[in-house]
Protein backbone atom coordinates (compact mmCIF):
# COMPACT_ATOMS: atom_id res chain seq x y z
CA UNK A 1 0.00 0.00 0.00
CA UNK A 2 1.35 3.43 -0.98
CA UNK A 3 1.38 5.98 1.84
CA UNK A 4 0.17 9.46 0.93
CA UNK A 5 1.80 12.42 2.61
CA UNK A 6 -0.15 13.62 5.64
CA UNK A 7 -0.67 17.18 6.87
CA UNK A 8 -0.16 16.04 10.46
CA UNK A 9 3.45 15.24 9.57
CA UNK A 10 4.09 18.90 8.70
CA UNK A 11 5.09 21.75 10.99
CA UNK A 12 3.90 25.24 10.10
CA UNK A 13 7.01 26.14 8.06
CA UNK A 14 6.64 23.06 5.82
CA UNK A 15 2.95 23.71 5.25
CA UNK A 16 3.59 27.37 4.45
CA UNK A 17 6.15 26.32 1.83
CA UNK A 18 3.64 23.84 0.40
CA UNK A 19 0.92 26.48 0.12
CA UNK A 20 3.32 28.89 -1.58
CA UNK A 21 4.42 26.21 -4.04
CA UNK A 22 0.75 25.65 -4.96
CA UNK A 23 0.20 29.35 -5.67
CA UNK A 24 -1.69 30.05 -2.44
CA UNK A 25 -0.97 32.82 0.10
CA UNK A 26 1.13 31.77 3.09
CA UNK A 27 -1.70 32.37 5.58
CA UNK A 28 -3.56 29.35 4.15
CA UNK A 29 -1.24 27.16 6.20
CA UNK A 30 -2.56 28.49 9.50
CA UNK A 31 -6.12 28.14 8.24
CA UNK A 32 -5.52 24.46 7.49
CA UNK A 33 -3.86 23.84 10.84
CA UNK A 34 -6.69 25.60 12.67
CA UNK A 35 -9.21 23.25 11.07
CA UNK A 36 -7.20 20.23 12.21
CA UNK A 37 -5.99 21.18 15.70
CA UNK A 38 -8.77 23.49 16.90
CA UNK A 39 -11.89 22.30 15.09
CA UNK A 40 -11.13 18.60 14.71
CA UNK A 41 -11.69 18.39 10.96
CA UNK A 42 -10.21 15.26 9.38
CA UNK A 43 -10.82 15.87 5.65
CA UNK A 44 -10.11 18.72 3.26
CA UNK A 45 -13.81 18.84 2.33
CA UNK A 46 -14.59 20.25 5.77
CA UNK A 47 -12.26 23.23 5.35
CA UNK A 48 -14.88 25.63 4.05
CA UNK A 49 -12.71 28.75 3.86
CA UNK A 50 -10.41 27.12 1.28
CA UNK A 51 -11.37 27.30 -2.38
CA UNK A 52 -12.78 24.14 -3.96
CA UNK A 53 -9.90 24.09 -6.44
CA UNK A 54 -7.28 24.29 -3.65
CA UNK A 55 -9.03 21.54 -1.70
CA UNK A 56 -9.10 19.36 -4.80
CA UNK A 57 -5.38 19.92 -5.39
CA UNK A 58 -4.61 18.99 -1.80
CA UNK A 59 -6.72 15.83 -1.97
CA UNK A 60 -4.82 14.59 -5.03
CA UNK A 61 -1.48 14.40 -3.19
CA UNK A 62 -2.14 14.69 0.53
CA UNK A 63 -4.41 13.52 3.29
CA UNK A 64 -5.32 15.12 6.58
CA UNK A 65 -5.25 11.92 8.66
CA UNK A 66 -3.34 8.73 7.89
CA UNK A 67 -4.75 6.72 10.81
CA UNK A 68 -8.17 5.68 12.09
CA UNK A 69 -9.61 4.37 15.34
CA UNK A 70 -10.21 0.63 15.17
CA UNK A 71 -11.80 0.29 18.62
CA UNK A 72 -12.15 2.03 21.99
CA UNK A 73 -12.38 -0.01 25.18
CA UNK A 74 -13.40 1.54 28.48
CA UNK A 75 -12.74 0.59 32.09
CA UNK A 76 -14.41 1.54 35.36
CA UNK A 77 -11.60 3.88 36.43
CA UNK A 78 -12.19 6.13 33.41
CA UNK A 79 -9.25 4.88 31.33
CA UNK A 80 -9.92 4.22 27.67
CA UNK A 81 -7.73 2.21 25.30
CA UNK A 82 -7.63 3.15 21.61
CA UNK A 83 -6.56 0.58 19.06
CA UNK A 84 -5.31 2.68 16.14
CA UNK A 85 -5.30 1.35 12.58
CA UNK A 86 -2.33 2.36 10.39
CA UNK A 87 -2.12 2.68 6.62
CA UNK A 88 -0.07 -0.52 6.28
CA UNK A 89 -2.58 -2.65 8.25
CA UNK A 90 -0.46 -2.50 11.40
CA UNK A 91 -1.99 -1.44 14.71
CA UNK A 92 -0.76 0.56 17.68
CA UNK A 93 -2.24 1.55 21.02
CA UNK A 94 -2.98 4.80 22.81
CA UNK A 95 -4.52 5.28 26.23
CA UNK A 96 -6.68 8.06 27.61
CA UNK A 97 -6.05 8.48 31.34
CA UNK A 98 -8.27 10.61 33.57
CA UNK A 99 -7.23 11.78 37.03
CA UNK A 100 -9.27 14.71 38.38
CA UNK A 101 -8.72 17.58 35.93
CA UNK A 102 -5.57 15.98 34.53
CA UNK A 103 -6.37 14.30 31.22
CA UNK A 104 -3.44 12.49 29.65
CA UNK A 105 -2.87 10.89 26.27
CA UNK A 106 -0.35 8.05 26.44
CA UNK A 107 0.92 7.53 22.91
CA UNK A 108 3.05 4.98 21.08
CA UNK A 109 6.21 5.79 19.13
CA UNK A 110 6.89 2.53 17.28
CA UNK A 111 5.02 -0.45 15.87
CA UNK A 112 6.27 -3.08 18.28
CA UNK A 113 9.46 -2.72 20.30
CA UNK A 114 12.98 -4.13 20.06
CA UNK A 115 13.80 -3.65 23.76
CA UNK A 116 12.12 -6.97 24.74
CA UNK A 117 11.67 -6.08 28.42
CA UNK A 118 10.62 -9.23 30.26
CA UNK A 119 7.51 -7.69 31.83
CA UNK A 120 6.14 -5.73 28.86
CA UNK A 121 3.78 -7.00 26.16
CA UNK A 122 4.99 -4.35 23.68
CA UNK A 123 8.00 -6.42 22.62
CA UNK A 124 6.35 -9.86 22.43
CA UNK A 125 5.60 -9.47 18.72
CA UNK A 126 8.97 -7.89 17.94
CA UNK A 127 9.76 -4.60 16.21
CA UNK A 128 8.04 -3.64 12.94
CA UNK A 129 8.89 0.01 12.22
CA UNK A 130 9.12 3.54 13.57
CA UNK A 131 6.05 5.75 13.57
CA UNK A 132 6.12 9.06 11.75
CA UNK A 133 5.62 12.29 13.65
CA UNK A 134 2.14 12.54 12.15
CA UNK A 135 1.17 9.06 13.32
CA UNK A 136 2.12 10.12 16.85
CA UNK A 137 0.35 13.47 16.65
CA UNK A 138 -2.81 11.80 15.37
CA UNK A 139 -2.99 9.56 18.43
CA UNK A 140 -3.28 12.70 20.55
CA UNK A 141 -5.83 14.15 18.12
CA UNK A 142 -7.99 11.01 18.19
CA UNK A 143 -8.06 11.21 21.99
CA UNK A 144 -8.69 14.99 22.00
CA UNK A 145 -11.60 14.64 19.58
CA UNK A 146 -13.08 11.85 21.72
CA UNK A 147 -13.23 13.94 24.91
CA UNK A 148 -16.46 15.28 26.38
CA UNK A 149 -17.24 18.95 25.76
CA UNK A 150 -16.12 20.08 29.21
CA UNK A 151 -12.84 18.13 29.03
CA UNK A 152 -9.47 19.32 27.74
CA UNK A 153 -6.36 17.34 26.95
CA UNK A 154 -3.75 18.55 29.45
CA UNK A 155 -0.81 16.14 29.25
CA UNK A 156 1.04 13.95 26.78
CA UNK A 157 3.24 11.01 27.72
CA UNK A 158 5.34 9.12 25.18
CA UNK A 159 5.00 5.87 27.14
CA UNK A 160 3.05 3.59 24.83
CA UNK A 161 4.43 0.91 22.55
CA UNK A 162 8.07 1.41 21.51
CA UNK A 163 11.24 3.10 22.73
CA UNK A 164 10.88 6.85 21.98
CA UNK A 165 14.60 7.61 21.88
CA UNK A 166 15.13 4.90 19.24
CA UNK A 167 12.85 7.00 17.01
CA UNK A 168 14.45 10.23 18.13
CA UNK A 169 13.94 12.62 15.19
CA UNK A 170 10.28 11.77 14.67
CA UNK A 171 9.53 11.95 18.40
CA UNK A 172 11.10 15.40 18.76
CA UNK A 173 9.25 16.58 15.65
CA UNK A 174 5.97 15.31 17.14
CA UNK A 175 6.76 17.06 20.45
CA UNK A 176 7.29 20.37 18.68
CA UNK A 177 3.99 20.02 16.78
CA UNK A 178 2.09 19.08 19.95
CA UNK A 179 3.73 21.97 21.83
CA UNK A 180 3.29 24.61 19.12
CA UNK A 181 0.72 27.39 19.46
CA UNK A 182 -0.61 26.46 16.01
CA UNK A 183 -0.65 22.78 16.99
CA UNK A 184 -2.15 21.25 20.11
CA UNK A 185 -0.69 24.00 22.28
CA UNK A 186 0.29 21.72 25.17
CA UNK A 187 3.10 23.16 27.26
CA UNK A 188 6.45 21.37 27.15
CA UNK A 189 6.35 20.86 30.92
CA UNK A 190 3.17 18.84 30.42
CA UNK A 191 4.91 16.50 27.95
CA UNK A 192 6.90 13.50 29.14
CA UNK A 193 9.25 11.31 27.13
CA UNK A 194 9.97 7.89 28.61
CA UNK A 195 13.05 5.83 27.83
CA UNK A 196 14.54 2.54 28.92
CA UNK A 197 17.88 4.37 29.07
CA UNK A 198 19.19 5.27 25.60
CA UNK A 199 22.25 7.29 26.62
CA UNK A 200 22.85 9.07 23.31
CA UNK A 201 19.17 10.02 23.11
CA UNK A 202 19.12 11.42 26.65
CA UNK A 203 22.15 13.57 25.89
CA UNK A 204 20.66 14.81 22.60
CA UNK A 205 17.35 15.62 24.27
CA UNK A 206 19.12 17.72 26.88
CA UNK A 207 20.41 19.97 24.08
CA UNK A 208 17.06 20.46 22.29
CA UNK A 209 16.01 23.46 24.36
CA UNK A 210 12.54 22.08 25.07
CA UNK A 211 11.48 21.80 28.70
CA UNK A 212 9.96 18.33 28.46
CA UNK A 213 9.97 15.86 31.33
CA UNK A 214 12.27 12.86 31.12
CA UNK A 215 11.15 9.55 32.60
CA UNK A 216 13.64 6.70 32.78
CA UNK A 217 12.34 3.16 33.11
CA UNK A 218 14.76 1.90 35.72
CA UNK A 219 12.92 -1.07 37.26
CA UNK A 220 15.95 -2.45 39.12
CA UNK A 221 18.54 -1.32 41.68
CA UNK A 222 21.58 -2.99 40.07
CA UNK A 223 22.89 -4.43 36.81
CA UNK A 224 22.34 -8.06 37.78
CA UNK A 225 18.58 -7.66 38.18
CA UNK A 226 18.15 -5.06 35.45
CA UNK A 227 19.95 -7.11 32.79
CA UNK A 228 17.62 -10.03 33.53
CA UNK A 229 14.45 -8.02 32.95
CA UNK A 230 15.79 -5.41 30.48
CA UNK A 231 18.20 -7.12 28.02
CA UNK A 232 19.47 -3.81 26.58
CA UNK A 233 21.00 -3.01 29.98
CA UNK A 234 23.84 -5.44 29.26
CA UNK A 235 25.25 -2.91 26.80
CA UNK A 236 24.21 0.22 28.68
CA UNK A 237 24.82 -0.33 32.38
CA UNK A 238 22.82 1.23 35.18
CA UNK A 239 25.60 3.58 36.37
CA UNK A 240 25.92 5.08 32.88
CA UNK A 241 22.17 5.75 32.87
CA UNK A 242 22.36 7.53 36.24
CA UNK A 243 25.29 9.60 34.98
CA UNK A 244 23.27 10.63 31.89
CA UNK A 245 20.33 11.53 34.15
CA UNK A 246 22.55 13.77 36.28
CA UNK A 247 23.81 15.47 33.12
CA UNK A 248 20.25 15.96 31.89
CA UNK A 249 19.28 17.71 35.12
CA UNK A 250 22.43 19.85 35.07
CA UNK A 251 21.64 21.05 31.54
CA UNK A 252 17.86 21.43 31.74
CA UNK A 253 17.22 21.92 35.49
CA UNK A 254 14.33 19.50 35.06
CA UNK A 255 13.85 16.78 37.68
CA UNK A 256 14.13 13.21 36.42
CA UNK A 257 11.36 10.66 36.96
CA UNK A 258 12.46 7.08 37.51
CA UNK A 259 9.80 4.50 36.72
CA UNK A 260 10.03 1.36 38.82
CA UNK A 261 7.70 -1.58 38.24
CA UNK A 262 7.49 -3.78 41.32
CA UNK A 263 7.67 -7.50 40.52
CA UNK A 264 7.19 -10.06 43.26
CA UNK A 265 10.34 -12.07 43.92
CA UNK A 266 12.40 -10.08 41.41
CA UNK A 267 13.05 -6.46 42.46
CA UNK A 268 10.84 -5.67 45.45
CA UNK A 269 12.76 -6.79 48.54
CA UNK A 270 13.94 -4.62 51.43
CA UNK A 271 17.51 -5.03 50.15
CA UNK A 272 16.43 -3.90 46.67
CA UNK A 273 14.87 -0.76 48.16
CA UNK A 274 18.01 0.04 50.15
CA UNK A 275 20.24 -0.51 47.08
CA UNK A 276 17.99 1.71 44.97
CA UNK A 277 18.10 4.47 47.58
CA UNK A 278 21.90 4.31 47.59
CA UNK A 279 22.02 4.38 43.76
CA UNK A 280 19.85 7.51 43.55
CA UNK A 281 21.46 9.39 46.42
CA UNK A 282 22.00 13.01 45.38
CA UNK A 283 20.06 12.68 42.09
CA UNK A 284 17.38 15.36 41.66
CA UNK A 285 14.51 13.01 40.95
CA UNK A 286 11.21 11.45 41.88
CA UNK A 287 10.41 7.75 41.80
CA UNK A 288 7.17 6.37 40.41
CA UNK A 289 6.38 2.92 41.80
CA UNK A 290 3.89 0.75 39.96
CA UNK A 291 2.90 -2.86 40.70
CA UNK A 292 3.46 -4.95 37.55
CA UNK A 293 0.49 -5.57 35.27
CA UNK A 294 0.23 -9.34 34.78
CA UNK A 295 1.02 -10.42 31.21
CA UNK A 296 0.08 -13.98 30.27
CA UNK A 297 3.35 -14.63 28.43
CA UNK A 298 5.61 -13.72 31.38
CA UNK A 299 3.97 -15.23 34.49
CA UNK A 300 4.93 -12.26 36.66
CA UNK A 301 2.84 -10.95 39.54
CA UNK A 302 2.78 -7.84 41.73
CA UNK A 303 4.06 -8.04 45.32
CA UNK A 304 1.64 -8.19 48.27
CA UNK A 305 0.38 -4.80 49.45
CA UNK A 306 2.52 -4.89 52.60
CA UNK A 307 5.65 -5.40 50.47
CA UNK A 308 4.71 -2.48 48.25
CA UNK A 309 4.22 -0.23 51.29
CA UNK A 310 7.52 -1.38 52.81
CA UNK A 311 9.38 -0.58 49.58
CA UNK A 312 7.82 2.86 49.41
CA UNK A 313 8.54 3.70 53.07
CA UNK A 314 12.15 2.52 52.78
CA UNK A 315 12.82 4.93 49.91
CA UNK A 316 11.08 7.80 51.73
CA UNK A 317 13.18 7.11 54.83
CA UNK A 318 16.22 7.94 52.69
CA UNK A 319 14.71 11.28 51.67
CA UNK A 320 13.56 10.26 48.18
CA UNK A 321 10.33 11.60 46.66
CA UNK A 322 8.10 8.60 45.90
CA UNK A 323 4.73 8.28 44.17
CA UNK A 324 2.84 5.02 44.31
CA UNK A 325 0.89 4.77 41.07
CA UNK A 326 -2.44 3.06 40.76
CA UNK A 327 -2.73 0.32 38.17
CA UNK A 328 -5.00 1.64 35.43
CA UNK A 329 -6.71 -0.25 32.69
CA UNK A 330 -5.17 -3.69 33.21
CA UNK A 331 -8.65 -5.22 33.13
CA UNK A 332 -9.06 -3.93 29.54
CA UNK A 333 -5.56 -4.98 28.52
CA UNK A 334 -4.46 -1.36 28.67
CA UNK A 335 -0.95 -2.10 29.87
CA UNK A 336 1.54 -1.46 27.06
CA UNK A 337 1.05 -3.71 24.07
CA UNK A 338 -1.62 -6.00 25.50
CA UNK A 339 -4.53 -4.92 23.31
CA UNK A 340 -2.40 -5.13 20.16
CA UNK A 341 -1.21 -8.57 21.29
CA UNK A 342 -4.81 -9.68 21.78
CA UNK A 343 -5.64 -8.52 18.25
CA UNK A 344 -2.74 -10.50 16.76
CA UNK A 345 -3.77 -13.60 18.68
CA UNK A 346 -7.33 -13.27 17.38
CA UNK A 347 -6.19 -12.78 13.77
CA UNK A 348 -3.76 -15.71 14.05
CA UNK A 349 -6.52 -18.00 15.35
CA UNK A 350 -8.86 -16.81 12.62
CA UNK A 351 -6.28 -17.38 9.86
CA UNK A 352 -5.34 -20.81 11.23
CA UNK A 353 -8.82 -22.02 12.16
CA UNK A 354 -8.99 -24.49 9.31
CA UNK A 355 -5.29 -25.34 9.14
CA UNK A 356 -4.54 -28.88 10.33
Amino acid sequence: MIKMLSITDMPLTELEALCTSMGEPVYRAKQILSWIYEKGVTTFDGMSDLSKNFRKQLEEKYQVFQTSVDSITQTADGSEKFLIHLFDENAIESVLLREDKRITACISTQVGCAMACRFCASGVLGFERNLTAGEMVEQALHIKDHLHNEERLTNIVFMGIGEPLKNYDNVVKAVRIINAEWGLGIGARHITISTVGIIEGIRRLAQEGIQVNLAISLHAPNDIIRSKIIPSNKKTGINNIITAAREYFKTTRRDISFEYILIDGVNASKKDAETLASLLKGVQCNINLLPVNPVEEFHLKPPPQETIEMFCKTLEKHGLVVTLRKKKGDNINAACGQLRLQRHKFLWKKENLFVK
